[in-house]
């Protein structure tokens, strides 16, 4: 049991976008404080979250309180401009005012336009480290090219990206790179919002929600990549190989994901579903043949366009 817990507390991150109730279903404070302590009695310690996730932050640092033995990533997302020392100043002040830490576990810098430079708002940052106020800095959906002037920078210890086998993007060079400089894959994503699963084997039309944020993001995610014709053939061949071991079909797709190169952690949505949450959790209970994983892989291949380096037609390139 003590095997298990520690194998969940290195693959899973639970990801609280979902806290932010402008762009996922609204879920009261109460709940969402007993979700978390769901997923830590299952031994999960690592949680992601960002300064534009609405009530995000404010939430895990009164759930996680005095937790010391959990880590929560949070980010720095920068839009359209260079910010200011004082903007980032504010920035962590923030951050630390709603997380109740005295430091912050690892900050994320997400930077929108490439065109921007973007070496003192990392230099800025570096100095954060140097001064105990955060231990670890990462980057998010940085391409290769980006990231490779990064680490000349500052020490940047993970890059989060999209991770599936419908976007595989990351394969084209992010993940030889990363492997070779030491930097953690952190894999969002993973599920494409929960399309992903058997509850969606049967729809004949990409499912339109309006109170669930894959409806607008992971919807354009298959649109680009190939459309849900080629995500209901995959579904449909995914169920297929998780009946021979009997499992679900999320939790065959987060077994394959655990085996890629360089992933270091899988993160997952944060949900109430103490059933979903189970499933999740118990997915690398499950050996996966090396032949089935590989089946996966072809298929993907041959069902799924990728193009460009990752977060590429995000930023409109």
């Amino acid at each position: 049991m003590i095997e298990k817990l520690d194998r969940i507390a290195d693959t899973f991150m639970v990801g609280c976008w979902q806290l932010d109730d402008r762009s996922w279903k609204a879920t009261s404070e109460i709940d969402i404080e007993r979700a978390i302590d769901t997923y830590l009695a299952w031994g999960v310690k690592k949680f992601d979250t960002a300064d534009i996730y609405g009530r995000s932050e404010r939430i895990l640092g009164k759930s996680l309180k005095g937790r010391q033995d959990c880590q929560i990533f949070t980010k720095a997302v920068f839009f359209d401009s260079i910010p200011s020392p004082k903007q980032i100043q504010n920035k962590i002040e923030s951050s630390l005012r709603n997380l109740q830490r005295e430091r912050l576990d690892c900050v994320q810098v997400h930077w929108h336009d490439p065109c921007l430079d973007f070496t003192s708002t990392l230099e800025e940052f570096t100095k954060y480290i140097d001064a105990g106020k955060i231990n670890y800095l990462g980057v998010t959906n940085f391409n290769t090219p980006m990231l490779k002037k990064a680490i000349e920078i500052a020490p940047i210890k993970s890059n989060q990206v999209q991770y599936s086998p419908i976007d595989r993007r990351v394969e084209f060079s992010m993940q030889d790179f990363c492997i070779q400089a030491n930097i953690d894959i952190l894999a969002y994503g993973s599920l494409a919002g929960g399309f992903l699963s058997d509850k969606f084997v049967n729809a004949k039309s990409i499912p339109l929600e309006a109170e669930h944020a894959r409806s607008f993001y992971y919807s354009n995610t298959i649109e680009k990549h190939g459309g849900w014709m080629a995500v209901r053939e995959l579904l449909l061949m995914l169920e297929q190989v998780a009946k021979k071991y009997r499992i679900g079909i999320s939790q065959l797709v987060l077994n394959w994901l655990s085996e890629r190169d360089g992933v270091k952690a899988i993160i997952t949505g944060l949900t109430e579903n103490r059933q979903q949450i189970q499933s999740n959790m118990e997915a690398l209970n499950t050996k996966i043949e090396p032949e089935d994983l590989k089946l996966i892989s072809q298929r993907s291949a041959e069902l799924f366009e990728q193009f460009g380096d990752i977060y590429s037609y995000e930023r409109g390139v």
